[in-house]
């Protein structure tokens, strides 16, 4: 996101844009839904969804923008997707805890269950409370599932969106709701 910014900078520097306006547009901007999102904080632990990562490579990324990640949420469909390279990220990265969902975390979970603190997960209701007994306060809880929704949920919206209603609860409600 830093990067993004320098780069929206120099070009209207090079395009000789009035800068103070560009530096509000940018603070005036906010992030798209489920796109490395800061939902909120609950239990002292701050929830970020990035439930468009549907590929290892946007995870890992995710992961060093964030740098405080503590506990990881993924796994969906099994589309065929490699998953070796997250996997081989995780082995080294200083990402605590790793909750496995189907099917594709199962993969995950498999290759690092004797090397790092990796859980289970049945669905994300299961995933979310084992995620607020495991992370440690003030870091952040990732929703980055590396893989498809198809599985259990319509799209990675919906998949997002049931998250942040496990993680925050009530914020979502009173969005919808007037």
């Amino acid at each position: 996101m830093l990067n993004n910014m320098f780069f929206i900078l120099a070009v209207s520097e090079i395009l000789k844009l009035d800068i103070s306006k560009t530096i509000s547009a940018i603070k005036n901007s906010k992030p798209l839904k489920h796109r490395m999102e800061y939902i909120g904080m609950a239990d002292d632990i701050l929830f970020y969804d990035n439930s468009i990562a549907t590929i290892p490579i946007a995870t890992i990324d995710c992961i060093e923008a964030l740098k405080n990640v503590n506990t990881l949420i993924c796994g969906g469909m099994d589309r065929g997707v490699s998953q070796k390279e997250l996997i081989d990220f995780l082995k080294s990265s200083s990402v605590k805890n790793i909750i496995c969902m189907p099917e594709t975390g199962f993969v995950i979970y498999k290759e690092l269950e004797n090397i790092k603190n990796v859980f289970k997960a049945k669905n994300m209701e299961e995933a979310v409370k084992i995620a607020k007994k495991v992370t440690k306060k003030n870091t952040i809880c990732l929703l980055s599932p590396a893989a498809s929704s198809y599985n259990e949920f319509k799209n990675f919206e919906e998949k997002g969106d049931m998250f942040k209603n496990l993680a925050i609860g009530n914020i979502i409600q009173m969005r919808f709701t007037k």
